[in-house]
């Protein structure tokens, strides 16, 4: 009996602690707070060059394939390889740098690059941005060229493509998406149509 009088007693106190736990609060969602939310404000950079190979690859899976050229590959690119640099990008200044990444097809007659910049504390985001939408060769395969060019700021990183219209529109969407998804936060994209 004593038995029987304990097993019920637990299953009360049970009972009443789940419901309890499913039971509604007075506070609303803003009123709770999670230290480990991100803040407010947003993700700011992407950290590292496998942060930014697997942004490229989820941004890439949202694009239809027919629009993407063949063989894309993400490479870092040397910060000390000044001509280089100067190729792919039209920059001279790296002044607030922290890395470069490009990603294109690895057949030279395809018009399609994306590059993204990740920035330090130190670097003026929105001025490299400027930089390279000014500076950017869209003829840099010699004989094809990028239609259009599309750059943002996602958090103080830069995302940058140019390709045809089709292609740089998509993959910028599927892109910004990605940055998003991350909290990063997506500032208002600066496009240049370029004479064919």
């Amino acid at each position: 009996m004593k038995k029987f009088a304990v097993m019920c007693l637990t299953a009360v106190l049970s009972f009443g602690m789940l419901a309890g736990c499913g039971a509604k609060s007075d506070r609303n969602s803003d009123e709770v707070t999670d230290d480990g939310a991100l803040d407010p404000s947003g993700m700011v950079h992407l950290e590292s060059v496998d942060e930014v190979s697997a942004f490229f690859d989820e941004a890439y899976e949202g694009v239809a394939q027919d629009l993407l050229p063949y063989e894309i590959q993400t490479t870092e690119l040397d910060l000390n390889d000044a001509d280089m640099l100067e190729y792919h990008t039209g920059l001279t200044d790296l002044s607030g740098v922290a890395g470069i990444y490009l990603s294109e097809s690895m057949m030279s007659s395809t018009a399609y690059s994306a590059v993204y910049i990740r920035t330090n504390d130190e670097g003026d985001a929105k001025a490299v941005l400027q930089a390279l939408m000014d500076n950017i060769n869209p003829a840099k395969w010699v004989c094809v060229s990028a239609e259009k060019q599309i750059g943002a700021l996602f958090g103080n990183d830069i995302f940058f493509v140019m390709g045809s219209a089709d292609t740089a529109d998509e993959v910028y969407k599927s892109a910004a998406a990605a940055a998003q998804a991350r909290g990063l936060n997506v500032s208002e994209m600066t496009e240049k149509n370029n004479p064919m």
